[in-house]
């Protein structure tokens, strides 16, 4: 693959998609391994919703709660999760994110390498941000717009 000098974007223009119809969550998908060797989503909860319980084999995963509570599982290990925090997951180890909030969880999700998981989010139905979604992601970007 050869790597382009920029990859640049807004995430107006990036698809919205559900792994599956009527999930309790969704995933801008900023970008993925037709770009860059890793894939990149902005994924929204809705209050209760959660990921299943999974591992991937060699892929790191990076999360960083832009908006929201929720609680982090890896392993047997259980760890409350908020607006600035974030953890890594080592390939090889279980785990969960979960909102436990009362509102949407908007959480920065990246995992290196793809391990096809964008191809997962591209294969599920079309989903759309509504008021609020619009509202918590271009207030980050405003509120970054500064630096």
């Amino acid at each position: 693959m050869t790597m382009p000098t920029l990859v640049l974007g807004s995430f107006e223009t990036c698809p919205v998609r559900q792994i599956s119809a009527g999930d309790s969550n969704k995933f801008v998908l900023l970008c993925d391994g037709t770009q860059v060797p890793f894939v990149s989503v902005v994924e929204i909860f809705d209050a209760g919703g959660q990921t299943p319980p999974n591992e991937h084999a060699e892929a790191y995963e990076y999360f960083y709660v832009l908006d929201g509570e929720g609680v982090a599982v890896v392993g047997e290990s259980e760890a409350p999760i908020g607006t600035g925090s974030f953890f890594v997951v080592p390939p090889g180890n279980n785990h969960q994110v979960r909102n436990t909030g009362l509102g949407r969880l908007y959480v920065l999700t990246t995992m290196v390498p793809d391990e096809k998981f964008s191809d997962l989010i591209k294969s599920g139905p079309e989903a759309t941000l509504d008021e609020e979604d619009l509202r918590v992601l271009k207030g980050i970007r405003s509120a970054g717009a500064g630096v």
